[in-house]
């Protein structure tokens, strides 16, 4: 049998090679091929380990840095930041409300608020009492604003504790807080109640310097005039007890320029029978600048009874604020006519 010889691929392509030349024969050899994916595969690891741990490093920098400006107080879970406190105690009206700022504070927050849209806060502590018989509406993100110095606009509130609708002869206890910038000097502050969008009379509040807590206070002043009304024939006798000059009514703030006048009057029928001459709107009118103004309220009855004694009404009107005199007449209503009369305040 012949053997057979194995012969390996290295040979073959050897054997490939060999040039048929007449005086020689020229064997060439060729190394075996290297492949470069696996070499580039190996540097894309290497580059990707050496970024990883660079992010790593710059994030565990970052993450100790965070971690050094934490306070963490063990049992309580909180620590509240320092609080500064100024005292004012000065108070104003706004719609028929006592307000008395107690004292304000600054923080950089506060435990109970969670609202916050500026770097700190200041908090203007609040009594408000209604010493009405009125139910009073306040919505204070309207017409509660903070007047700091540099800002040009004033700044509106974030959150409020306090109530909107005070009950007539309660008074309450709350807070209106502010968003302001870092390092605030409280006493340079004004709190200012009042919507200029309805144009309101306003309130300003200074935390100091000079300032008249009375400007809005209501005024009383006692009369003693008497009116003979003829109504269809009978005799009213009406006599005026006192007018009062307000900035506010039910609720309601003046505007600017304006107030109200209330005529507070005591009626007699002494006639034996009910004479009715309709309601305050009805005939009763305030004379501002030549011209009859009717009423914004009233609560004179239509009619009074046979004989009736001291029953007590009142007609509301708006007018020019600071009037130190009221003109105002009486129509005689079943035909043109009216009777006028005049009392200082």
């Amino acid at each position: 049998m012949s053997k057979k010889s194995l012969i390996t691929s290295s040979e073959m392509r050897s054997i490939g090679n060999i040039s048929t030349d007449d005086t020689s024969t020229e064997r060439k050899l060729y190394p075996p091929r290297q492949t470069q994916s696996s070499s580039k595969l190996w540097l894309w690891i290497v580059g990707l380990t050496i970024l990883g741990l660079l992010i790593l490093g710059v994030m565990s920098n970052l993450a100790l840095q965070w971690a050094k400006t934490v306070h963490i107080t063990i049992g309580s879970g909180f620590t509240q930041p320092a609080i500064t406190t100024y005292t004012v105690a000065r108070h104003g009206m706004y719609e028929e409300l006592s307000y008395t700022v107690l004292n304000a504070q600054y923080a950089t927050s506060f435990p109970n608020d969670t609202i916050q849209t500026g770097s700190d806060l200041v908090r203007i502590n609040l009594q408000v009492s209604n010493k009405s018989t009125d139910q009073v509406s306040v919505i204070y993100y309207d017409v509660a604003r903070l007047i700091v110095p540099g800002v040009a606009k004033p700044v509106a509130p974030t959150n409020v504790s306090l109530s909107t609708s005070p009950k007539p002869g309660a008074s309450e206890v709350g807070w209106i807080d502010f968003p302001v910038s870092r390092g605030m000097t409280l006493s340079t502050l004004k709190l200012q109640l009042g919507s200029q969008l309805y144009n309101e009379a306003i309130l300003v509040i200074p935390f100091r310097g000079s300032y008249d807590p009375n400007h809005f206070v209501p005024k009383t002043y006692p009369q003693s005039l008497t009116i003979y009304y003829d109504f269809d024939g009978n005799i009213l006798v009406y006599h005026l007890t006192s007018v009062n000059v307000l900035y506010a009514y039910k609720g309601t703030q003046a505007a600017v320029g304006q107030q109200f006048y209330v005529l507070n009057f005591a009626v007699d029928n002494n006639n034996g029978v009910m004479v009715s001459p309709g309601y305050g709107y009805d005939y009763i009118r305030l004379n501002i600048y030549g011209y009859n103004t009717p009423p914004v309220d009233n609560t004179l009855p239509h009619g009074f009874n046979a004989g009736a004694q001291g029953v007590k009404g009142r007609v509301v009107y708006k007018g020019p604020a600071g009037m130190k005199s009221l003109d105002f007449a009486f129509l005689v209503q079943i035909v043109p006519g009216q009777s006028v009369y005049s009392v200082n305040l």
